[in-house]
């Protein structure tokens, strides 16, 4: 090497760096032939040596971030039920399947026992799918309204799901990350028996057809609702397609909901009901039939927060309605 700095004003270093080539180019103007080697050396063995850092933090940064792709979404947004996940499980995949096969066979039924074509049978099809359309946003409002305000995360059958809820209303962005079959699998559980049995004792077309639109989108309430937190740039253009014509419970509409003390537009499915139901104090009726049946006060009632202290160890702090009263006063 050094008989080669010698041999001419002008050297190239190659040396290869982790499957990259390394050239440097030096330019002779000292005279001294030892210290013409040193300076190039000392330049050559700096470079390979920043070149070796520029690659390690490279690899560093790479390792970095394929592992935070390969992190699970409960890692970063960790739902405040413990033991919650937001990804699905064979188990929830294999609930949701026989669910929908259920649901397809309830839907075949009702088609084969149609009568004859003809335009009352074409308004008979159109007014069961409405209807059940409907019904099941006003029972995702009665099963969301019963949810909200009563019962513990010790409630038998219903706990989980009652916890759950709460944690909803702390923080309510975690249910965009739910894959599919993790937030409608619960659902499914619960419908899936209705649909046996109008496959076993119901004959009447225009009733099994109501059935079936009714459980088709009670099963899929908890994804209108995700979709109804998502922003449209995270949602697909026909879902927001749906939101714009009103089809589906919109942004605009759920959002009243997710505010202290959380007692109006419970309805998820169309978000129809929601001003029907609350212009005609339905809910409050409940409310007040329970209390004067059991002595419970609904939870929109007391202001009580199941998971504040989860949340305030998290370092989120909630004004509540009664918290503002309190600072207007």
């Amino acid at each position: 090497m050094i008989a080669a700095c010698l041999a001419c004003p002008t050297t190239s270093f190659q040396v290869p760096i982790g499957g990259m080539l390394l050239k440097e180019r030096a330019t002779t103007s000292i005279a001294t032939p030892s210290s013409l080697c040193c300076s190039r050396l000392q330049r050559a063995s700096s470079n390979i040596a920043s070149t070796l850092s520029m690659v390690a933090a490279s690899e560093s940064e790479t390792s970095t971030e394929e592992k935070e792709k390969a992190m699970k979404a409960t890692d970063y947004f960790k739902p405040l039920v413990d033991g919650d996940i937001l990804e699905s499980t064979d188990e929830q995949r294999t609930i949701v399947g026989v669910a929908y096969v259920l649901l397809g066979a309830l839907a075949t039924k009702g088609v084969l026992l149609l009568p004859p074509a003809s335009p009352l049978t074409a308004l008979g099809v159109a007014t069961s799918i409405v209807i059940g359309y409907e019904f099941a946003d006003m029972g995702s409002g009665v099963y969301h309204w019963a949810m909200d305000n009563y019962g513990t995360k010790d409630t038998p059958v219903f706990g989980t799901q009652i916890e759950a809820f709460q944690g909803h209303h702390e923080l309510p962005w975690t249910i965009t990350y739910r894959q599919f079959s993790n937030n409608i699998y619960k659902i499914c559980q619960a419908t899936s028996p209705f649909c046996l049995a109008g496959l076993l004792l119901v004959d009447n077309p225009y009733l099994l057809l109501w059935m079936t639109t009714a459980i088709a989108f009670i099963n899929m309430s908890q994804e209108l609702h995700k979709w109804s937190h998502q922003g449209p740039a995270q949602s697909t253009a026909w879902v927001n397609t749906l939101q714009e014509l009103n089809l589906i419970i919109t942004r605009k509409s759920h959002l009243a909901h997710h505010r202290p003390p959380f007692d109006g537009n419970y309805c998820i499915v169309s978000g129809h009901m929601n001003p029907i139901l609350d212009q005609i104090g339905f809910f409050r009726t409940l409310e007040n039939i329970v209390f004067r049946t059991t002595g419970n006060r609904a939870r929109c009632w007391t202001n009580e927060r199941l998971l504040a202290d989860k949340v305030e160890a998290i370092g989120i702090k909630r004004k509540t309605a009664t918290d503002r009263d309190a600072a207007s006063d």
